[in-house]
């Protein structure tokens, strides 16, 4: 019995402007916290948004990954993890504080989370050059909220002081400016079939594959 060739499954729509809604959403809620400008507290008002920040792009994430989109869906889901991790670590911590727990339970939760912050920065710094397969601005804006990424990470190591963390939460503000552009790009422009927001060319170029 002759057998039929496997048909590849039809791609979906495609997912990234709400992506990167979420995640300018997700980091527009806690920037605030990360910058001192509410006390930790406000923690609970940032949740919902997280919450449903993580969500849309586990959903995101997995249509990417159907749409045989890796470096989109390990994007999507590398900040998903940050977002998530984040939110819990410090919600944590704010409950510890105010139950009074011991010293050697939050030093301990501070060197697991700049452990997750430290993996996650070399993680991104990595993401940038990929990213800047596609466009130059898209490398250089997850570079510079690389740099936030690791400034946090040295607050909780206790290399630098609390009052550090201000800035690494201001270059992941940035990086949310950026993600808040580049998603209204992504919808406005093939809705209108012209560049309406400029996003720029490559910064790097893949090598033709060799000819058979």
């Amino acid at each position: 019995m002759e057998q039929k060739a496997e048909q590849p499954l039809p791609a979906w729509g495609n997912p990234a402007p709400i992506g990167f809604i979420a995640l300018a959403v997700a980091i527009f809620s806690m920037v605030p916290i990360f910058c001192g400008w509410v006390p930790r507290e406000a923690i609970m008002a940032t949740l919902p948004w997280g919450i449903a920040a993580v969500i849309v792009l586990i959903i995101v994430t997995i249509i990417e990954l159907r749409n045989r989109n890796p470096l989109a869906a390990f994007a999507f889901g590398a900040f998903g993890i940050i977002i998530g991790g984040a939110l819990t670590i410090n919600t944590v911590q704010m409950w510890a504080e105010k139950l009074a727990a011991p010293a050697a339970m939050v030093a301990g939760g501070m060197m697991v989370d700049a452990m997750a912050w430290l993996a996650l920065s070399i993680a991104i710094l990595f993401v940038g050059f990929a990213c800047g397969l596609r466009w130059r601005s898209f490398a250089i804006a997850v570079w510079i909220g690389d740099i936030g990424c690791w400034i946090i990470a040295m607050v909780n190591f206790g290399v630098l002081s609390h009052a550090a963390g201000a800035v690494g939460g201001y270059f992941l503000l940035l990086l949310g400016i950026y993600f808040l552009y580049i998603g209204i790009a992504e919808f406005v422009n093939p809705i209108f079939r012209k560049t309406i927001l400029p996003l720029g060319g490559p910064l790097f170029k893949r090598t033709a594959p060799p000819k058979a």
